[in-house]
């Protein structure tokens, strides 16, 4: 078995169901925010205003406010209470979120997680257990303002009605 440091937890891989190279690989993209150098607000902060950041943010501790980044990925630990709207690119939440959260490209809400705000996002992973009440808005292929569909259908007179 190979034995991987991921943040403070050990994760053991068996590497009898992946080749050595793709658990690395896979290992590298989930634990990606570990590997780089994230600013961390500690379960005894808190935070009101407006936070910019470029690499990774991970919050413990509560914050209110905006929170914008274009690159960056933002991890709510379990601790943690944002009042906030999110622009980012990735989101990872365990803990609370009250807010809209916008992410170019992939959000997670893990077991435990509660949202309560709007979300859009190109790729949403949801675990069992998580508390979300909001609008989502999920697509694949990016944010479109417009439904061609939509407008054919609303064209359409109602019977009765004219």
């Amino acid at each position: 078995m190979g034995l991987f440091r991921k943040g403070a937890e050990e994760t053991k891989i068996n590497d009898e169901t992946k080749g050595e190279s793709g658990i690395k690989r896979e290992l590298r993209k989930e634990s990606n925010m570990a590997e780089e150098k994230a600013s961390i607000l500690t379960q005894d902060v808190e935070i009101k205003g407006t936070i910019k950041f470029s690499n990774a943010m991970k919050i413990d501790g509560k914050f209110e406010g905006d929170m914008l980044t274009e690159e960056g990925e933002l991890f709510v630990g379990k601790t943690g209470s944002v009042k906030a709207n999110v622009k980012v690119k990735n989101a990872v939440i365990e803990g609370r979120m009250d807010g809209n959260v916008t992410a170019t490209e992939k959000v997670e809400l893990k077991e435990k997680a509660h949202l309560v705000g709007d979300l859009k996002a190109r790729t949403l992973v949801i675990e069992e257990g998580v508390v979300f009440v909001g609008n989502c808005n999920v697509n694949p292929d990016g944010f479109k303002t417009e439904n061609p569909n939509l407008k054919e259908w609303k064209k359409e007179p109602k019977k009765g009605t004219e």
